[in-house]
C-alpha cells in the first residue's frame, strides 16, 4: 500500500535557490518531480537515502534503505539532487509511524521515521565505513551502542517566541525544516516529561501580554531534581512582564531567569540548586546558559563507559580538553592521580573549579585556553605529562590540536565525537602518529534525530 508523506504544501515548497531568484524578481523554473519509481540502496553520512536516476545519485529524506520511492526534487547540482520521497511504492520493515505530529514540518527531529531500535546500528555502520575509508581504522573492539529512551529525554531546549503579524497570535515553538520561520507546537514527545504543559503554559501567560515581541527566545534547562527558564530579551522588561514570566516559571515548578542585551543574565527568582548527577559519587552546579549534554540518561552511560576504557593505575595523568563544567574531568578525578581539565570560557572553568571544591576533589584544576588556538606556550602544557588525554570537541574536530598534542607523548587518547567526519580525520593523524583504534561505540544522545555521537579510544603502538 502506498502511503502519502507530503501536503500539497509540502510539495509545492521553493527551494532556497528558487526563492533567492524569486526575490531578486528572476522567473522560477520549477523543479521536476521524478515519475519513475527509484530504489534507495544505501544511507548518506546523514542517513539520508541514495539512489540513483538518469545516472545521477539522488539523495532524499524520509527514504528508507531497501525503499522503492517517488520524489520530489528540492534542489539540484551538477553531480546530484536532493529529493524527499513523495511517495512510498515498497515500504522498508524498518518504517514507523512518527512519534510527534509535527514531524515533517518541523526542523527538530529528521529521523521519526525510522524504527528508533535500528538507528544506532545504521548510525555505527555509517560512522566504521568513514573510518575504513578515511583512516583505513578498524577497531580492535566494537562495544555494544549506548541506547536511549526514543521520547522524554531531552533535558535543555531553545524555545523560539515570535507574534504573527497579521493577527498578533503567539508563536511558541522551533524553527520549520528548512527554513528560519517558527513553527508554532503545543507539545514536544523528545522533552523531559516535566515539561509536557510547557507550551501550554507559555500560550496562558503570555498570549495577551503588552511587548511580547521583545522576547525572542526561552532557554529551558533541567537538574535532577530542579530546572530554570530563561527569556531572552532585545528591551528590558517591564513589571507586568517579569511578574508573567515568573508565574510561568512557578507554575512549572522551575526558576525563573532574564538575559538582556545590556545587562545580562540575572534571576527573577530565588536560584534553586541547579544539578546534576554524573555518576553514584558526584554532584555538577550549573546555570542557566552552560553547555549540557542534553541526555542525562546517556551522559551518565557515557561518562562509566569513559571510565572503563581508561583503566590505569593510581598514579596516571589525564588532560580533558573541553572541559566544560568538569562533566568528565570530576567523576574521572576519583580514579586517578590528577586531573588537568582545560576550557575555552572562562565562565566554565569557575563553574568546574566551584564543582571541584563541592565534591571535595583536591586533584583537579582547570585552565581557561582557546583550544583552537597555539598552546605550547601555555604554563598548563609545558608543565603537563598526561598519561591519559580525554577529547570532547565541537563539531569542528581537534585537527588543530592534535599536532600539539602528540609530542606530550600520551599512552591513550579517548576521542569524544558528535561529528563523525570531523573524527575519521583526526583519526587519521592519530593512526599516522602510531596509535591503534582500539575501542568504539555511538551513543545514542539524540534519538529520532540524524546527529550521531560515538566515543573512540585509541592507545599507542607498544
Amino acid at each position: 500500500m502506498s502511503k502519502k508523506l507530503l501536503s500539497k504544501q509540502v510539495r509545492s515548497k521553493q527551494s532556497p535557490n528558487n526563492k533567492a531568484r524569486r526575490a531578486n524578481h528572476q522567473p522560477v523554473k520549477a523543479l521536476p518531480i521524478i515519475s519513475d519509481v527509484i530504489e534507495v540502496v544505501r544511507y548518506s553520512n546523514e542517513c539520508r537515502g541514495i539512489a540513483t536516476h538518469a545516472g545521477k545519485t539522488v539523495f532524499v529524506r524520509n527514504a528508507l534503505r531497501g525503499e522503492q520511492v517517488q520524489v520530489s526534487i528540492e534542489t539540484t547540482h551538477k553531480n546530484y539532487d536532493e529529493a524527499v520521497a513523495t511517495e512510498i511504492i515498497k515500504a522498508s520493515d524498518d518504517r514507523v509511524t512518527p512519534a510527534c505530529s509535527y514531524y515533517g514540518q518541523c526542523g527538530g527531529c529528521d529521523l521519526q521515521h525510522l524504527n528508533p531500535s535500528k538507528a544506532p546500528s545504521i548510525k555505527q555502520e555509517l560512522v566504521l565505513d568513514m573510518l575504513k575509508r578515511s583512516a583505513n581504522a578498524i577497531p580492535s573492539y566494537i562495544e555494544d551502542p549506548i541506547l536511549s529512551k526514543p521520547i522524554a529525554y531531552r533535558r535543555s531546549a531553545r524555545i523560539g517566541i515570535n507574534q504573527r503579524q497579521r493577527d498578533g497570535a503567539l508563536l511558541t515553538g522551533f524553527r520549520r525544516r528548512q527554513s528560519a520561520k517558527l513553527l508554532n507546537v503545543d507539545h514536544c514527545p523528545v522533552l523531559d516529561s516535566r515539561l509536557d504543559t510547557l507550551f501550554s503554559e507559555l500560550h496562558k501567560g503570555l498570549a495577551d501580554l503588552d511587548g511580547i515581541r521583545n522576547i525572542t527566545e526561552v532557554l529551558v534547562s533541567l537538574g535532577d531534581h530542579a530546572g530554570s527558564l530563561r527569556f531572552r530579551l532585545v528591551k528590558p522588561a517591564s513589571a507586568e512582564m517579569k511578574q508573567r514570566l515568573i508565574d510561568i516559571a512557578q507554575t512549572l515548578k522551575l526558576s525563573a531567569w532574564i538575559e538582556e542585551s545590556k545587562h545580562g543574565s540575572f534571576a527573577l527568582t530565588p536560584n534553586s540548586n541547579l544539578s546534576f548527577a554524573a555518576d553514584d559519587e558526584t554532584q555538577l552546579s550549573f546555570e542557566p546558559g552552560d553547555f549540557l549534554q542534553v541526555n542525562a540518561e546517556i551522559n551518565r552511560a557515557m561518562i562509566a563507559r569513559a571510565k572503563e576504557w581508561l583503566v590505569a593505575d593510581s598514579d596516571a595523568i589525564l588532560l580533558d580538553l573541553f572541559c566544560g563544567l568538569g562533566n568528565f574531568s570530576l567523576p574521572l578525578a576519583r580514579h586517578f592521580k590528577q586531573v588537568i581539565g582545560i576550557e575555552g570560557s572562562g565562565e566554565m572553568v569557575k563553574r568546574a573549579t566551584h564543582n571541584a571544591e563541592l565534591n571535595q576533589i583536591s586533584n583537579a584544576s582547570f585552565f581557561c585556553a582557546d583550544l583552537s588556538q597555539p598552546i605550547k606556550e601555555t604554563a598548563w602544557y609545558r608543565q603537563s605529562k598526561p598519561d591519559l588525554v580525554l577529547l570532547d570537541p565541537p563539531r569542528t574536530g581537534a585537527a588543530e590540536l592534535l599536532p600539539q598534542l602528540l609530542p606530550l607523548k600520551p599512552k591513550k587518547f579517548l576521542y569524544i565525537a558528535c561529528n563523525p567526519a570531523a573524527l575519521a580525520r583526526d583519526t587519521q593523524t592519530l593512526v599516522e602518529a602510531g596509535y591503534h583504534l582500539t575501542r568504539f561505540c555511538v551513543l545514542d544522545m539524540f534519538p529520532n534525530t540524524s546527529h550521531i555521537e560515538s566515543m573512540a579510544l585509541f592507545e599507542a603502538k607498544k
